[in-house]
C-alpha cells in the first residue's frame, strides 16, 4: 500500500498513545521501524542494512515476548525449549507469571517505547533542511527537570548522546557516498553507534527484566507473605531494580547461573532467515561470504567505532555470549552481527503478513501528537529552551508495579538539539 514517509509527529502519536496492551505495542513500534528503515533507504539504497532493520526483528520479538496469554507462542516456545511435560503447561505459565511479575511487561515496555523514541525521532528528522536537527530523549538524569521516580531513574540508564551525533553525521556522509564500500563502511559505523546508544539505554531494564524471577524467589517472596500477614505494604521496586554487585552473595549467584542458563539455552535473536542462538558462535547465513563480510575497515571513525566493542580476531569476535546482560560481551555479538548480516536484504522485508501489516499501520494513525512538541522541529534547534510533554502507562495495580503505571512524564521527555559545532 502507497504509504508517506514517517515525520515526528508520526513518532510522538505512537510513543504517546495509552491504550494499547505492551505487546500490540512493540508490535506497533516494530512497523514503524520498518517504515523508517524503507525511508531511509530512499536516501542510502538498499544494498546494506541500516540499523531500523534490525530493530524492526528485534521489537516484533520483543512483542511476542510480551504476550503472556493462554495461548502465548513465547510460553509455548519457553516450555518446549526446557522440555516441560504439556500437562505441566497450565502451571507452568501460572509460575512463569508470578516470577516474571507484572513489571516484566511494564518494565520491557518503557525501555522498547524510549528507545523508539530516541531513536527514530533522529531519523526521521535526518535529512530536515540538509542537517540533522536533533532528537527526543526521556531525560529523568537531566539538570533542567525535577527530581525523577525512582522507577523512571532505575530503569532508563544514561547513555552517552556523542553515539547518536556520530549516527547522524555517518548518516549524512554515506548519503553523499558515491563508492558502494565507503557507504556500506559509513552505515555500518552508524548502527555500531545507534546500538551502543540504545543497549546502554535499555541495560537497567534488561537487568530488571532477567534477573527479576531470582531477585523474587530470594528476596520478593517471603517479603510479600510477610506483607500479606501482617497488612503492611512494602515497595518492591528498589529489589527488583537495585544493581548486580548490590544484591546479597546468594542472590548475585544465582543470578550469574540463571543469566548464564538462559543465554546459552534459551535466549535467540530474531532474524527473518532464522533465529541466532547468542550462546553460540555466530556463523553467516547462506549467500554471505564471512572473509568479504570482516574485511578490514578503511574509515578510522568507523573503525574506532568498531574497536570500542571488538577486535580483528574473528573467532573471538563471534563467539557465544556468556552472559547477555553484559553490556561489553553483547554489543561485541551484535557488532559482529551487524557485520556478518550488514547485506543479507530480507531485513528489509515486512516483519508481518499482508493483514496484520495493514492493521497496524490503522493503529499507528490512533491518537493525538502531544501539544508542546508537535511542532518542535519547525523551530530553529540553536535557540535556547527545551520543550517537554508527557506520555503516560497502562493503569496496574499490582503492588510491584504501582510506581511504574502511575507516574507523569510530562518533565522528562526533552527535545535535544544536535550541537552542530562538534558534527
Amino acid at each position: 500500500m502507497p504509504e508517506t514517509r514517517m515525520t515526528a509527529d508520526d513518532v510522538l502519536r505512537i510513543a504517546a498513545y495509552q491504550d494499547r496492551s505492551p505487546a500490540l505495542e512493540a508490535m506497533v513500534i516494530a512497523y514503524a521501524y520498518h517504515r523508517v528503515a524503507g525511508d531511509l533507504s530512499e536516501y542510502l539504497g538498499q544494498a546494506c542494512n541500516n540499523w531500523y532493520c534490525y530493530a524492526t526483528w528485534t521489537s516484533k520479538a520483543v512483542g511476542e515476548s510480551l504476550d503472556l496469554t493462554p495461548d502465548s507462542p513465547f510460553i509455548e516456545d519457553f516450555g518446549r525449549r526446557l522440555r516441560v511435560p504439556r500437562r505441566l503447561r497450565r502451571l507452568f505459565r501460572a509460575t512463569l507469571l508470578t516470577l516474571l511479575g507484572p513489571s516484566y511487561q511494564l518494565g520491557l515496555a518503557l525501555a522498547n517505547r524510549a528507545i523508539f523514541l530516541e531513536t527514530a525521532s533522529l531519523a526521521v528528522n535526518l535529512w530536515r533542511n540538509d542537517t540533522p536537527d536533533g532528537f527526543l530523549r526521556v531525560s529523568p538524569e537531566s539538570d533542567l527537570t525535577p527530581t525523577p521516580p525512582e522507577f523512571l531513574a532505575g530503569l532508563l540508564e544514561p547513555a552517552d548522546p556523542r553515539y547518536l551525533r556520530d549516527a547522524a553525521q555517518l548518516l549524512l556522509e554515506a548519503r553523499e557516498a558515491s563508492d558502494p564500500e565507503v557507504r556500506a563502511e559509513l552505515m555500518f559505523g552508524a548502527n555500531v553507534a545507534l546500538s551502543a546508544y540504545e543497549q546502554k539505554r535499555a541495560q537497567r531494564a534488561l537487568e530488571l527484566v532477567l534477573y527479576r524471577p531470582v531477585r523474587w524467589l530470594t528476596r520478593g517472596s517471603w517479603r510479600s507473605l510477610r506483607a500479606l500477614v501482617t497488612r503492611r505494604p512494602y515497595a518492591p521496586f528498589p529489589l527488583y531494580s537495585a544493581r548486580h554487585e548490590d544484591q546479597p552473595w546468594l542472590t548475585r549467584k544465582l543470578e550469574e547461573l540463571w543469566a548464564g542458563l538462559y543465554t546459552r539455552h534459551l535466549f535467540a535473536v530474531r532474524t527473518p532467515l532464522s533465529d541466532i542462538r547468542v550462546g553460540r558462535p555466530l556463523t553467516a547465513p547462506d549467500g554471505v561470504d564471512l572473509d568479504q563480510a570482516w574485511a578490514p575497515i578503511q574509515d578510522e571513525r568507523v573503525r574506532k567505532l568498531a574497536e570500542e566493542f571488538i577486535t580483528e580476531d574473528r573467532d573471538a569476535a563471534t563467539a557465544g555470549v556468556a552472559n547477555w546482560v553484559s553490556y561489553p560481551d553483547r554489543m561485541r555479538f551484535i557488532v559482529s552481527y551487524f557485520r556478518v548480516y550488514q547485506t543479507v536484504a530480507a531485513l528489509y522485508e515486512v516483519p508481518f503478513d499482508q493483514k496484520l501489516a495493514a492493521g497496524l499501520a490503522e493503529e499507528m494513525r490512533l491518537g493525538l501528537v502531544p501539544d508542546a512538541i508537535g511542532e518542535m522541529f519547525d523551530r530553529d534547534p540553536s535557540l535556547p529552551g527545551i520543550r517537554r510533554r508527557l506520555y503516560r502507562y497502562p493503569s496496574e495495580s499490582d503492588a510491584d508495579a504501582f510506581e511504574m503505571a502511575h507516574f507523569d512524564f510530562e518533565p522528562f521527555l526533552e527535545a535535544i538539539p544536535f550541537d552542530r559545532s562538534a558534527t
